[in-house]
């Protein structure tokens, strides 16, 4: 920043002071230079025309330095801005100082040391404020990563499994598949039903290696073009098309049940049990396709069932009028003692 940029604004009430600051400052160059004698004033111009430094008296009718810095301030905020404020005072005290300094200004200077001090301070106020835009622009910036982040990325960071956007866009496409080239479109959710436990007894560390594990698993016990994603932090999700209705079963998905329910994963913090759900749901253009969001809450009041009997859940979407979305239960016991019979 300049001289000719640096926007100064001087609030103060007494002519006597405003012409040694205007004398200062018009010596060291500065010309954007800005004075009023009514601190109200000074708020409607700042917010018309903002300024880097604000010089105000502490003492002033309508409006004091203090509550004059706690407006400003707040107006920064609110516009994402920074303005540098100098606090003006007749008293050189260090309780007025410290106060000063408590509730937003950035600088305190005695009026008998304008002469001498002010043109400093304003020369240090420079560098503070082309600081402070910079790091507003930075974190603008960043904040605008973030979002287009938020909307863009479908990867969860933990696995490199597609997260929630990226599941509804499977299913959205497996089941526009379903409806012009037929077959059931087909959704497998896994629930980890005690991770909220888990998460109070091991490091973050732990539990990721856990997820890593459960994923690495989940990939070898999904056929190839079936696709594996991770939803959301307890779950994850299974989308593949199946010819017809006759061949969803539970029968094909017993190999996951079973090698996750009660299982233990190995960590650096020893072996961690999993307490799992299954839930296996579907559709065909037949008995109606849903939408994706909708497909999705489906199934997941499907696995809610499973965390509840403690076998597979199997689901199969309807709709008609009098019941948009009805579960036809064909719950198949699946747990590896049950198969032994």
């Amino acid at each position: 920043m300049s001289h000719k940029d640096a926007s100064i604004l001087v609030v103060d009430d007494a002519r006597f002071s405003s012409a040694i600051i205007a004398k200062a400052l018009r010596s060291g160059g500065f010309k954007n230079v800005r004075f009023t004698n009514n601190p109200l004033q000074a708020l409607r111009s700042l917010e018309k025309m903002p300024a880097q430094i604000l010089i105000a008296d502490w003492l002033m009718p309508t409006m004091n330095g203090l509550d004059l810095t706690r407006k400003v301030k707040k107006l920064d905020e609110a516009n994402d801005r920074f303005t540098y404020v100098i606090l003006l005072s007749a008293r050189d005290d260090t309780e007025d100082m410290v106060k000063a300094l408590s509730i937003g200004a950035d600088d305190f200077l005695n009026k008998a040391n304008i002469r001498s001090l002010l043109l400093e301070r304003i020369l240090i106020a420079e560098k503070i404020v082309t600081r402070e835009i910079e790091l507003l622009q930075a974190n603008k910036l960043l904040r605008r990563k973030i979002r287009d982040l938020t909307t863009t990325d479908i990867v969860d960071p933990v696995t490199g499994l597609g997260n929630l956007k990226f599941t509804l866009k499977q299913i959205e496409s497996a089941t526009s598949q379903a409806d012009s080239r037929g077959g059931a479109a087909c959704l497998l959710l896994v629930g980890i039903n005690n991770l909220d436990v888990i998460r109070q007894q091991y490091s973050e560390t732990a539990i990721d290696e856990l997820i890593t594990g459960i994923s690495s698993k989940l990939r070898h016990l999904v056929r190839p073009l079936d696709v594996l994603t991770r939803p959301e932090a307890n779950m994850f999700a299974v989308t593949m098309l199946q010819p017809d209705m006759q061949q969803f079963s539970s029968r094909s998905f017993r190999r996951v049940f079973d090698n996750l329910y009660m299982h233990s994963f190995k960590t650096s913090e020893g072996f961690i049990p999993v307490v799992v759900g299954v839930s296996l749901s579907a559709a065909d253009s037949e008995t109606g396709l849903p939408g994706a969001k909708q497909f999705m809450q489906f199934a997941y009041d499907s696995l809610l069932q499973s965390y509840e009997s403690g076998i597979i859940s199997v689901s199969r979407y309807h709709t008609n009028e009098s019941h948009p979305t009805t579960i036809t239960p064909e719950t198949i016991h699946t747990h590896s003692d049950q198969l032994k019979h």
